[in-house]
């Protein structure tokens, strides 16, 4: 009796037919949680991530840098770091992200440097202010 079932249930199978099929991706909701993630802004140099750190969790640190103490090497090495934090910035689609670096930039210099930023911080800083003044749109 029981091979008697299964002939039947498998002649009724046959005859299904697929009456639904899945949409297209949505590339909108993939970019947004690609954008979530902030791959970009976790791979920065920089950025210091939390222990055993998940994807949608945001860095621990935006601004972990210690200085070299060499004035021209620290003042080019905060520049470079400012040009890969706007491709990350473009990239995540993350308008926040200078604003946060400098929050932790600020906390860094009153923490470890009596209120005195580092050289690294004030390359980071000049470059910032010469790519904002080069796209600045005159009244």
């Amino acid at each position: 009796m029981a091979s008697g079932l299964g002939l039947n249930s498998s002649r009724q199978t046959t005859r299904l037919r697929l009456a639904y099929s899945a949409p297209e991706p949505d590339n909108s909701t993939i970019e947004e949680l690609r954008r979530l993630t902030l791959a970009a802004t976790k791979a920065l140099p920089f950025v210091k991530l939390r222990a055993n750190d998940q994807p949608l969790w945001r860095p621990e640190c935006y601004w972990n840098v210690r200085p070299s103490g060499k004035k021209r090497f620290d003042l080019e090495l905060g520049r470079a770091y400012a040009r890969k934090a706007v491709a990350a910035m473009e990239a995540d689609r993350n308008t926040a992200l200078i604003g946060l670096i400098i929050q932790d930039m600020i906390h860094d210099a009153v923490a470890n440097r009596c209120g005195r930023l580092s050289h690294v911080a004030l390359g980071f800083l000049n470059k910032i202010s010469q790519a904002v003044a080069a796209s600045a749109i005159p009244d």
